[in-house]
């Protein structure tokens, strides 16, 4: 039974070897098979038929006949075209035989008629238009039967054909009674089949349908035409496509750009952002959209502040000139030009008048014509700077001796000028550092021309960097050695220095490295690491702080509070550089809240993405990251939303005026806030006196960090008393 299922193609689930659908195959095969029995039958008739009367009785047709339709059975599957356009021609051209060696007019009706079929057949099996080529060959027939045409000669054999009404009524009958109605049927199989499968498709999309209008993302979907055609109920919601019949353009939604990303759009009052765009169809794709009015507002405020911030930073207001900041900058833009200049620090010669005899509004008359000095002279690169107590930094060009340039700008700094009632003399010394004789960083350049000016003797008015100075150099290197040796020797002591609440109560604590060389004796953190940074000793120094720290804290589990450790840019440039961390609390097996890492804004203003990478991957860990020395980078800060970071502390810089400059007030009061708002801490640094510590409270400042508080000590002194007392309650 299975075997005429399969071979009858009745199953639709067979798989397909052409690009024939099965109920075509089915269909050709059961109307091959209905006129095989009946051409059988027929041929089993006329062999009878002369076995009785010896007469021919057209046996030899309907044998063919049979071989034939027998064949187109066999091969129907695989030549499925050439069997159904057989079929077809066998149809037409048994009436055309029938039309010409019957006598009798109604056969000849009859057979024209079977000729009817072939359209329907014809659409059933090949296609419309080999249907339409036999609705229109059959105009033919239709002509014959209205003519009573094709009646043959009289003298023709009548004998031989006395059954000729009984095979075409008997082949009329089960052709249009069994032949016709199987193919339909089977047809009317696939129909429904289809129908089935058009169903579970129905219910297929029902159920997208319910997950994609339930889903917790605002999606929309668009076609090729930027056309939405389609929306979730939260992004019917966001969109107010409510009073939008769709579809409707994109435009009308995302019609106003913000930026250059081409992701924000501005609707109403709210900040659209279009997170992501996925194509699923060629012409269909999925838009999430989602509200960043927040996020954008947030931003907004941090551009704010990093402009004021930016003022603070790169400009002084009492003088109204850029600052030592700002033309470090200045220097590192020149160092990538590679053309020649000189970096000149100039000394006001006459200090105290200016400082005791002209008031500011005076003293900012004369930094006006000084800054229109650089502005109309040629060899000026920018335009000069403020470096406190009468002190101007400057870049300026130089094709010839170094010497030469320095003595004619000497005397453009040498003038007189009308201060009020006061005629005043402005005198400045120069002293510069040429690039690339005496330095290639921007840092090497400023020291040198510091160096140049402190060594500059008195009655000269300019000079320039002397490589006499090599000796300090030397004297550096040596000291760079005997650091080396002292890492190498364990000669650096930790010292702890406690964070705080504004109660007192303990937060946690700042490990700071302390030197005291059998050679040199107690040598200042800020040199030995200016030292380690300067000859490539800083990731050596890092590694040996955390390293005795997490050894020292092994015997202290009781500890509940981290204690932070300085990182610098160049630990952060180490590929392995978070790895090397949690190696180290991994071997003492300390938690990853059990430390913090301080790093400055400098540590974060080069190589972003590798930055970002490093800091994500220690946050992910459990360590807390914090910006140490905030106010003195380069760093903007609304790019500090970007990283993962736990605590801000204020640099002291930001916090010695707070009570007298309204500027240095409203910028700390809104950093404080921005804090809050993103659930970073806020710590003050250097906080030494009571008022300073009321006021900075009165801000919204909760941490605090200072002498008020406590002084460095060792970490032994620090950790035994205090867990004792942790213990103990």
């Amino acid at each position: 039974m299975y075997n005429l299922r399969q071979f009858f193609h009745l199953d639709d689930s067979l798989p397909h070897t052409r690009h024939i659908a099965h109920w075509q195959v089915s269909a050709l095969r059961l109307m091959l098979m209905t006129v095989f029995l009946i051409s059988l039958a027929i041929t089993s008739h006329s062999l009878y038929a002369y076995v009785a009367s010896q007469t021919p009785s057209h046996l030899t047709i309907t044998s063919v006949a049979s071989t034939i339709i027998f064949s187109l059975l066999l091969f129907s599957r695989k030549y499925y075209f050439f069997s159904a356009h057989t079929l077809l021609l066998s149809i037409t051209i048994f009436a055309i035989y029938i039309h010409l060696f019957t006598p009798a007019i109604h056969a000849i009706q009859i057979s024209a008629t079977i000729t009817y079929v072939t359209p329907v057949i014809a659409l059933i099996l090949i296609g419309r238009k080999t249907s339409t080529c036999y609705t229109v060959l059959n105009l033919l027939p239709l002509y014959i039967i209205f003519q009573d045409l094709g009646t043959p000669s009289k003298n023709a054999q009548a004998e031989l054909l006395h059954n000729a009404h009984f095979y075409i009524h008997t082949f009329v009958f089960f052709f249009f009674n069994i032949c016709i109605p199987l193919a339909v049927w089977r047809t009317s199989l696939a129909a429904m089949h289809l129908q089935q499968h058009s169903a579970l498709l129905e219910k297929q999309k029902n159920l997208y349908r319910k997950f994609f209008q339930n889903a917790y993302s605002a999606i929309i979907l668009v076609n090729e035409k930027q056309q939405i055609v389609e929306a979730n109920r939260k992004a019917k919601q966001l969109l107010n496509l409510y009073h939008h019949p769709l579809p409707c353009h994109s435009q009308l939604i995302f019609n106003q750009a913000i930026g250059d990303s081409g992701q924000l759009y501005k609707r109403a009052n709210s900040i659209l952002q279009i997170d992501a765009k996925e194509r699923h169809e060629k012409s269909l794709s999925a838009w999430y959209v989602s509200d960043a009015s927040e996020q954008f507002h947030l931003q907004q405020q941090f551009k704010a502040l990093g402009a004021q911030h930016h003022q603070t930073k790169y400009f002084n207001t009492q003088v109204n000139l850029p600052n030592k900041t700002w033309l470090r900058e200045q220097i590192d833009i020149a160092v990538k030009g590679a053309a020649p200049f000189i970096v000149a620090i100039a000394d006001n010669q006459n200090l105290k008048v200016l400082e005791h005899g002209i008031d500011a509004e005076q003293r900012k008359l004369l930094y006006k014509h000084i800054n229109k000095i650089f502005e109309h002279h040629n060899q000026a690169n920018s335009a000069v700077a403020y470096l406190g107590s009468g002190r101007l930094g400057f870049i300026a060009a130089h094709n010839g001796a170094v010497i030469d340039t320095v003595k004619q700008w000497q005397q453009n700094l040498d003038f007189w000028i009308r201060l009020g009632n006061l005629q005043y003399h402005a005198k400045y010394a120069v002293s510069v550092a040429a690039y690339p004789q005496h330095g290639y960083s921007a840092e090497r350049l400023l020291k040198n021309a510091v160096q140049a000016c402190e060594l500059r003797h008195s009655n000269v008015l300019y000079s320039v960097f002397d490589f006499s100075l090599k000796k300090q150099r030397l004297g550096r290197h040596e000291m760079a050695l005997l650091l080396e040796k002292a890492l190498e020797y364990d000669e650096l002591e930790i010292y702890l220095q406690g964070k705080h609440f504004a109660c007192g109560r303990l937060i946690g604590f700042e490990a700071l490295a302390r030197w005291n060389s059998h050679l040199l004796g107690f040598v200042p953190a800020g040199e030995f690491i200016a030292i380690a940074e300067e000859f490539g000793l800083i990731e050596a120094l890092t590694q040996y702080i955390i390293h005795k720290l997490c050894q020292t804290l092994a015997n202290y589990p009781a500890l509940s509070v981290p204690i932070a450790v300085n990182v610098s840019a160049q630990d952060l440039e180490q590929d392995d550089f978070a790895q090397q961390i949690k190696a180290h609390l991994q071997k003492y097996n300390l938690a990853a809240s059990a430390i913090e890492l301080e790093l400055t804004e400098y540590s974060i203003a080069n190589d972003r993405a590798h930055t970002l990478m490093q800091l994500k991957s220690l946050s992910q860990f459990g360590i807390k990251l914090a910006i140490d020395d905030f106010g003195t980078g380069y760093s903007n800060i609304a790019r500090l939303i970007e990283y993962p970071i736990n605590r801000l502390k204020f640099d002291r810089s930001l916090l010695d005026k707070i009570d007298t400059d309204r500027n240095q007030h409203a910028l700390l009061s809104g950093m404080v806030k921005i804090c809050a708002k993103l659930g970073i801490a806020a710590l003050a640094e250097g906080v030494e006196t009571t008022p300073q510590r009321d006021a900075l409270a009165q801000l919204g400042m909760q941490e605090f960090q200072g002498y008020l508080y406590s002084t460095p000590q060792p970490i032994e002194q620090v950790l035994a008393p205090y867990v004792l007392q942790l213990q103990a309650h």
